[in-house]
């Protein structure tokens, strides 16, 4: 069964980035390890701006879908996780007043949620350092991010989950990843220029 690593935050926060360098600092150690990145940033290329709660749903079911195809592996690192689509879902509701259907689409999706936390070894939460560059897919505007990085951060809170803030460059936040995971960070060449 894989070790299941999380790297949360909310979007353009450097989270691919930082999944991707990990896995070739992981591959270079002779580690068994596989990716599933963000299931719901392909959905928004194919199908465009996410516009109701149920297709939070959907996302849900794909991310899950993504990362069960990896618990063969050593290791499976996932720049999301499949309790996000919640986060997701209840920031997109807001304020507004909610429908039946909304109502039981959100209890469903933070019923697998609470269930799903406890499948992760690892979460680790990634602020916003690096500053907020639109890249044509996602529908966030700077603003919105940061409300995003607070809504994910609260859900953490105050459903006590353990996770641990890391910070810094990309190769600063992978080199403090691994000591967590107990492994020794190899200095890769190729990854230095673009990851400082």
């Amino acid at each position: 069964m894989a070790k299941r690593v999380a790297i949360l935050g909310g979007p353009r926060c450097g989270k691919t980035t930082l999944i991707q360098h990990l896995y070739v600092e992981m591959k270079i150690l002779g580690l068994d390890v596989g990716c599933a990145f963000e299931y719901s940033t392909e959905y928004l290329k194919e199908k465009g701006m996410i516009e109701s709660i149920a297709e939070q749903y959907g996302i849900y079911l794909g991310q899950k879908k993504l990362e069960d195809g990896l618990s063969d592996f050593e290791y499976a690192l996932t720049d999301y996780a499949t309790f996000i689509p919640y986060v997701y879902g209840r920031f997109m509701l807001g304020n507004k007043d909610r429908s039946k259907k909304e109502i039981e689409i959100l209890k469903d999706l933070y019923s697998l949620a609470i269930e799903d936390i406890q499948n992760y070894d690892y979460i680790f939460y990634v602020p916003r350092e690096f500053g907020y560059v639109q890249d044509g897919v996602r529908w966030q505007d700077e603003e919105i991010a940061k409300s995003v990085d607070d809504a994910i951060l609260t859900f953490l809170k105050s459903e006590n989950v353990k996770f641990m803030e890391i910070t810094g460059s990309t190769k600063e936040r992978a080199k403090k990843i691994l000591s967590v995971l107990g492994l020794e960070y190899k200095e890769t060449l190729e990854l230095c220029d673009e990851a400082e």
